[in-house]
């Protein structure tokens, strides 16, 4: 963070959606503020992160700005995605899903960084999301049916999250309202492409798996050395 940024905290149980929204209406009181940035607990941004997402919502029509997501949708979540963009480093280890810079239909939650003709005009949904999930892929594409651009950047991040969806009926239910709500922007696919992608992401997700133990060990084996 700059000494020019200002750090607003949210909590309450009346969902992300609603809490979000709150930030908005704060945000846009702020004059001259040119961005917000929408973080889960779990994130932490490196040093170079501002400057990254910065250089991202100044460039023409964005109206969102992500780490990791993809275009071309055929189910409700980022991963859903017939050309994918960015990397993430979580759980699962560090993985790379395509190029570092593209513009996309949906970003993942994990951080959602918006621009000022997003936040001035477009809320989040707390009556058809009211829980945790599905609120980032209908926000973005809030934006895009608006006419802005969903852009992907690089970000110096870390997910510290826990893998798995959590509460999968709340998951579930989500993915049936998004389904409902954007026919447009999600086309589904045959069975067959659907087995060929959750193959292809099992050995991301493993590759992810293995890079990070050997990162992690040889950490070890240096301190250990010193």
């Amino acid at each position: 963070m700059s000494s020019e940024d200002i750090l607003i905290r949210e909590q309450g149980s009346d969902g992300i959606c609603a809490a979000y929204n709150r930030i908005l209406a704060r945000a846009r009181d702020i004059a001259g503020c040119e961005g917000v940035v929408l973080l889960h607990d779990d994130v932490a941004l490196g040093a170079n992160a501002r400057l990254q997402i910065l250089d991202g919502l100044r460039r023409p029509g964005v109206g969102v700005v992500g780490a990791v997501g993809g275009r071309g949708l055929f189910g409700p979540q980022w991963v859903d995605a017939r050309h994918r963009a960015g990397y993430a480093d979580d759980f699962y280890g560090w993985r790379r899903y395509g190029p570092a810079t593209a513009d996309v239909d949906v970003v993942d939650g994990l951080l959602l960084a918006l621009s000022p003709v997003a936040f001035a005009s477009l809320e989040f949904d707390p009556r058809s999301f009211p829980a945790f999930h599905g609120y980032d892929t209908d926000y973005c594409l809030r934006v895009r049916s608006a006419g802005f651009r969903v852009l992907v950047v690089p970000v110096d991040y870390v997910h510290r999250d826990k893998g798995g969806v959590g509460d999968s009926e709340a998951f579930s239910t989500s993915a049936a309202t998004l389904r409902r709500a954007w026919p447009d922007f999600i086309r589904p696919v045959g069975p067959g492409a659907r087995f060929w992608r959750a193959a292809r992401d099992m050995v991301t997700i493993q590759g992810g798996r293995i890079r990070h133990l050997v990162m992690s060990r040889a950490k070890s084996i240096m301190g250990r050395g010193r």
